[in-house]
């Protein structure tokens, strides 16, 4: 049950394949956020354009005089620019023209494009103007610009201002994905009036990319969003049916000469960081109230206008937003997303193969930024000291990239980026005050190159990353590769007017390091090649290196009317390795995977929009055994009353598995099923409730059963509270618990492998408040109490391989007890020769409570200042049973620990 579990509760990914549309509100955001904007009123439905030659053009002005952008449009300059208004319906009534007529002029000035726009609106006092924080999109009005200033057809960026001035951008990749980490320093304002509302908007030329030109056209796009009417209306009109690529942009022309130059920004910063908590008296390294100043600096230079250097020295990323609590009881590594900014701006330049976005549970991610600076890898055991000071995270001395795209097509990401060694100081069991290292000195490199071809229809790329660390220490050498690569090529090709596509991918690894760090490597769950029967793999502890592959290839249809689909073939060697840079569930696995899909967007008396498909899922491992089955049918759409809804269904015929049992025999996992459901009601509402639950089991009597709210209210245009209750209640016949050798354990090849029946209870209390001042003030609060029980019944062993049966201790095997001090007691044969053994009860009661707020405050264009306060409670007891009230009022029992800190940056602009 528990690999199913594993498989069932993960994101499945077939959904990401091409741009399978699920509802109004999400195609808006998939295709650069929804946005409506109008067309003369007066027309019939508009045609798409026949080539791309035939795309409609804004012609910027040149800026005589100058402009203050207040919103407000009333400068002379603007009266030099002349505007467009044909935009035309993408939903709800598609190819119609706008229901509001939109105006778009363009002035293009020494450094910076101007863009003004009067957006019409017969009934103004219905115009949706939320206050939000900066690359928020709730439920908003607003106009979008999307610029391809390299005109390559292939990648862009986003800006988009709503009434109330509130901004939001993006880049764009040649996927179409989109990374809101991108904080470019631009203006914008916007004004409401009786004709609707109007809008400003300035970029600085710095803060794109572009090649030089002596009379330059950029590719252009925008897109207006009227919420009440979910209307998404465009510029360069695409039909739903069709990929709305940036190969279906318009054009911007009349920018004249634009020529590159180079540009420095620099951006230091200072902070103090303050925690307290309850420490003990006799500590000598922490009093329960300290303090730990540091000073920093970013660095952006425009080595060219589509070459950027960034570089960081000493980052602090004290304002991002904590992780959330989890319990993980599987063999597998929880995935944390990327959230520091240096990361996780310019992401997608290396983003690599999107294998993640295929498997029913492995990920491929060749680089993840969460690898450089995480939590040091040895760990000291606490048998081994009384008190004990150790970093939680790898200080980043040092990190720079080199991102853009050259004049001949090539899209570059370099990155590259230092830590240093890192060391615990603590005192033993004698009262001896030392120092020991915890992680060594490591550098980290990735290097990624993409070339588009065709107008950005076909896409070739490399990638290459490479960790090296400097391991003379003999406690890090045992423990720790020494160096670690990864390498390989991908292919994007797109025809058809970009309804059918092509994904190909090949990525090689190698790590390498001493005898014990590899042979801990072959052992891990990404590989298990201690299995006993597994034949085809060789388990060597004199290695010194292992070597892999991965691949995939899949043919997808992305587009058209009613139809779409894809088939994908996907394969990870059994020595495949990338986790030291990259982030990789497991290898020996290769997968087949097919997806059916119908849509139906034209808005009818009851469905606006829906859509279903089916899709199934197969895997082996390479020694042929059938590790996993999936059939499944999901439908969701959008109603007439712009309720959202979903139901899913799932079956499992069973399958093997080679993971249950953590590096032992094959057993098997028994058939069952699932089915999902959810329901949303309208986003546009100040107030919007949702429901998702599901229902999981299988033939052994194992279940998942989980119920999900959601409760999200605007008393205001600047507040906003969202509240996520959540339980979950699980019963798994088939909980790992430990492995013990037993030479009399013939039939699991000397071996037992212990089990229990797992009934564990969860409830979480997911809450965020959002309070947004004004566009550059803006306050965040997130709290999330976690309660979690799991209490274990029926400790058993598997009977035998290739099976999913399981002897009780003390019914159909053995005896089982508990001793004094509470560990359990099995002995396997009673009388018989098989050794006794006993194991710590691992009943648990999880209590957790995380919270995090920020008050941020944009001085100055560019520079900000944060106030932080992060708060964590954490405790386990060996209880076992739920009982809500004791667990929420032991939580709150739990010494909190409290951080306080300020941050204070500067934008400088050279």
């Amino acid at each position: 049950m528990r690999a199913r579990f594993r498989c069932l509760l993960a994101a499945l990914p077939h959904l990401a394949v091409g741009a399978l549309a699920t509802s109004p509100a999400v195609l808006a955001a998939q295709s650069l956020p929804g946005e409506a904007a109008h067309a003369d009123s007066a027309g019939s439905a508009a045609a798409p354009m026949a080539t791309h030659a035939e795309a409609p053009v804004l012609r910027a002005a040149q800026l005589t005089g100058s402009i203050h952008v207040d919103g407000h449009l009333d400068d002379p300059a603007w009266q030099d620019a002349a505007p467009v208004d044909g935009f035309t319906q993408r939903q709800p009534d598609e190819g119609k023209p706008a229901s509001e007529r939109t105006d778009v002029r363009a002035l293009i000035g020494d450094d910076a494009l101007f863009i003004g726009a009067r957006l019409y609106d017969r009934d103004s006092k219905k115009i949706r103007s939320r206050l939000v924080r900066r690359d928020d999109v709730p439920g908003t009005d607003y106009l979008a610009l999307l610029i391809d200033a390299y005109h390559d057809h292939s990648t862009a960026v986003l800006f988009r201002v709503s009434p109330s001035g509130s901004i939001n951008d993006a880049t764009i990749s040649a996927n179409g994905s989109q990374d809101f980490s991108w904080d470019p320093v631009w203006h914008a304002a916007a004004s409401i009036d009786s004709l609707g509302w109007t809008a400003e908007i300035e970029i600085p030329l710095s803060q794109l990319h572009y090649n030089s030109s002596p009379d330059a056209v950029w590719g252009l796009q925008l897109r207006r969003w009227i919420d009440r009417r979910q209307e998404l209306s465009e510029f360069s009109f695409t039909p739903l049916k069709e990929n709305a690529s940036v190969a279906r942009y318009g054009h911007l022309a009349g920018l004249g000469s634009v020529q590159a130059g180079r540009h420095l920004e620099l951006l230091p910063y200072a902070s103090m960081r303050s925690e307290h908590f309850h420490s003990d008296p006799s500590d000598p390294f922490r009093d329960g109230s300290d303090q730990f100043p540091a000073v920093g600096m970013d660095l952006k230079y425009g080595l060219t206008s589509s070459l950027t250097l960034n570089a960081t020295v000493n980052p602090d990323f004290g304002e991002v937003e904590v992780d959330p609590a989890v319990v993980n009881l599987s063999a597998f590594e929880t995935f944390y997303p990327e959230r520091r900014p240096f990361f996780v701006e310019g992401a997608n330049v290396f983003r690599f193969g999107d294998m993640e976005s295929y498997n029913n549970f492995n990920s491929t991610i060749p680089f993840h930024g969460r690898r450089i600076g995480r939590e040091p890898e040895r760990e000291l055991d606490s048998d081994d000291y009384l008190f004990l000071d150790a970093p939680r995270h790898t200080t980043i001395a040092g990190a720079a990239k080199l991102t853009g795209k050259t004049r001949n097509g090539w899209t570059v990401g370099v990155l590259d980026a230092v830590t240093p060694v890192e060391r615990a100081d603590y005192v033993d069991t004698s009262g001896t005050q030392l120092e020991t290292p915890v992680e060594p000195l490591t550098n980290y490199f990735v290097s990624r190159v993409r070339r588009d071809y065709h107008q950005g229809n076909t896409v070739v790329g490399a990638i290459l990353t490479g960790v090296r660390r400097n391991l003379e220490e003999p406690e890090l050498a045992s423990l720790l590769r020494r160096s670690a690569w990864a390498g390989g090529m991908d292919l994007n090709h797109y025809w058809s007017s970009r309804r059918w596509s092509v994904d190909a991918m090949l990525l090689g690894s190698r790590v390498e390091g001493s005898e014990d760090a590899i042979a801990a490597t072959q052992q891990t769950s990404a590989h298990y090649f201690q299995r006993p029967d597994a034949d085809y793999l060789d388990y060597d502890p004199t290695r010194t290196s292992l070597t892999g592959y991965a691949g995939h290839l899949s043919i997808n249809k992305i587009a058209g009317k009613h139809g779409q689909g894809s088939l994908t073939y996907q394969e990870w060697s059994p020595g495949f390795e990338i986790n030291d840079l990259g982030f990789q569930n497991a290898g020996d696995s290769r997968g087949l995977s097919t997806l059916a899909m119908y849509k139906d967007n034209t808005p009818h008396r009851i469905m606006r929009s829906w859509d279903a498909f089916a899709f199934s899922n197969w895997s082996w491992n390479f020694g042929g055994d059938r590790t996993y089955v999936e059939y499944a049918a999901h439908a969701e759409g959008t109603f007439s009353n712009y309720w959202y809804g979903t139901l899913r269904g799932e079956w499992y015929p069973g399958s093997i598995d080679d993971r249950l049992t953590r590096g032992g025999p094959l057993s098997r996992v028994p058939p069952g099923g699932a089915v999902r459901a959810s329901v949303t009601t309208d986003s546009r509402r100040s107030t919007t409730l949702g429901l998702n639950g599901a229902v999981v089991w299988d033939d052994a009597g194992g279940h998942l059963r989980s119920l999900n709210a959601s409760f999200s209210a605007r008393p205001t245009t600047a507040f906003r509270l969202l509240f996520e209750p959540g339980i979950k209640k699980l019963l798994d016949h088939a909980q790992y618990v430990e492995t013990v050798g037993d030479t009399t354990a013939v039939e699991t090849y000397g071996s037992r492998y212990i089990f229990a029946s797992l009934d564990q209870t969860q409830i979480s209390l997911d809450t965020r408040v959002e309070w947004t001042f004004s566009p550059k003030l803006s306050f965040q609060l997130y709290v999330q109490p976690l309660i979690v029980s799991g209490d274990y019944t029926r400790f058993k062993e598997l009977r035998a391989p290739r099976m999913f049966e399981f002897d009780v201790y003390g019914k159909q095997k053995g005896t089982a007890g508990v001793d004094s001090t509470g560990a359990i007691l099995i002995d396997p044969d009673a009388d018989g020769p098989a050794p006794p053994f006993s194991f710590t009860n691992p009943d648990f009661n999880f209590r957790s409570f995380r919270g995090n707020a920020v008050l941020r405050w944009e001085y100055r264009p560019g520079s900000a200042l944060f106030l932080v306060w992060q708060q964590g409670r954490e405790e386990t007891a060996p209880i076992g049973d739920f009982e809500f009230s004791r667990d929420w009022r032991a939580l709150f029992d739990v010494d909190p620990e409290n951080v306080i800190a300020v941050k204070a940056t500067y934008w400088l602009a050279l």
